[in-house]
């Protein structure tokens, strides 16, 4: 059985790509940030969808998961990474403080390197794994492509992100 991983699984695309790979025959392991969301998600899915509880700008958790996912793996590569998680911190510049607007990078930019340095050795990079090697999709916001003046501060920093993940090889 293939395996992925996916960030942000509580709600909204994260949810339900979690929801498409299980019906496909996937093991899923979702992160969410809350025990409550891992409880829910648990009887909604079912056995072959196990919860990772951690904040993807929390490394140490990051990298605790990482290997709870690698014991779970039995020396098998895991099929991919869906970096899935972020946030929007709405509202004019003027009127958004540094530390929201750092907390938005935090999640959107830094959060999905985390992630990815993380996974990346079960995808395939660390040879003495068995299977083919995985993929990493790294999902970001529309919003850079739609226009409200008063938003326009919220489109720069989600285009930031993508720009970032375009520099870094993503599509």
């Amino acid at each position: 059985m293939q395996s992925v991983v996916i960030t942000g699984a509580s709600t909204g695309i994260g949810w339900a790509t979690a929801k498409l790979l299980l019906d496909r025959g996937f093991r899923v392991f979702g992160s969410v940030r809350k025990p409550a969301d891992a409880d829910r998600l648990r009887g909604e899915f079912g056995a072959n969808f196990t919860p990772l509880l951690f904040d993807v700008t929390n490394e140490a958790a990051v990298l605790a998961a990482a290997r709870e996912v690698r014991t779970a793996l039995n020396g098998e590569t895991l099929a991919g990474l869906v970096n899935n998680a972020g946030i929007v911190v709405a509202g004019p510049v003027l009127e958004v403080t540094a530390d929201e607007f750092r907390h938005q990078m935090d999640v959107n930019v830094i959060g999905p390197i985390i992630a990815t340095q993380a996974f990346a050795p079960l995808l395939g990079s660390d040879p003495s794994l068995r299977g083919p090697k995985g993929r990493i999709v790294m999902i970001s916001s529309v919003a850079g492509k739609s226009g409200n003046r008063c938003r326009r501060p919220i489109r720069r920093r989600s285009t930031r992100s993508k720009g970032c993940r375009r520099a870094c090889g993503a599509k």
